[in-house]
């Protein structure tokens, strides 16, 4: 090429239209041709720049949703897993807070009718054969208690029993035996939390 072919055009004004030279015939643009080939062109690259956008923004909201449902999954997989520790671990802790709150407790007097009056509450008036079994110290404290609850039972007997604590009492029938010892009453606050 020669140095002329190289040098540099410069418009006083932008083109209005432009005319190629050769062979090939004309084509020649007026201003508002190029004006709406500009406009078509930013309109064509709009709507091609959307439609990317939308794809992008369809394929991101998938992304979004499966990753969400992972984490939704391992939230409920965690949270059975904390659930079925915590039932697990509950009705132990509840017995053994249980236990040291009972253990703190005072035995006096008041304290051994009312467990004696709670078990008999469970026995018919009248019964005959009623035993009260309590430990020695407990005997002790409700010395005159055993003659009130004689005009319910008639035959009621308080006796020792050395394998009880205090506290602790046991009422036998001719129907069975009424379990008022703490020990007992922990157990069975304890199945009822399992």
């Amino acid at each position: 090429m020669s140095a002329s072919a190289r040098s540099t055009i410069s418009f006083s004004q932008p083109p209005r239209s432009i005319h190629l030279v050769g062979n090939a015939p004309v084509i020649s643009y007026t201003g508002d041709e190029f004006d709406r080939a500009v406009s078509q062109a930013h309109a064509k690259g709009a709507e091609e720049a959307r439609r990317s956008l939308e794809a992008q923004i369809e394929k991101s909201r998938e992304q979004a949703k499966v990753a969400l449902e992972g984490a939704m999954a391992k939230v409920v997989d965690r949270h059975a897993e904390a659930l079925s520790m915590m039932r697990s671990l509950v009705p132990s802790l509840v017995t053994e807070a249980t236990a040291r709150v009972v253990a703190g407790l005072v035995v006096d007097a008041e304290f051994v009718r009312r467990v004696v009056d709670d078990l008999l509450n469970d026995v018919a008036p009248g019964a005959e054969n009623v035993e009260v079994q309590l430990c020695a110290e407990d005997v002790a404290k409700i010395t005159g208690f055993d003659q009130e609850l004689r005009h319910k039972f008639p035959t009621l007997r308080v006796i020792e029993n050395k394998d009880i604590k205090p506290g602790d009492c046991l009422v036998k029938t001719r129907f069975g035996v009424l379990d008022g010892r703490i020990s007992s009453k922990l157990k069975a606050v304890e199945g009822l939390l399992t």
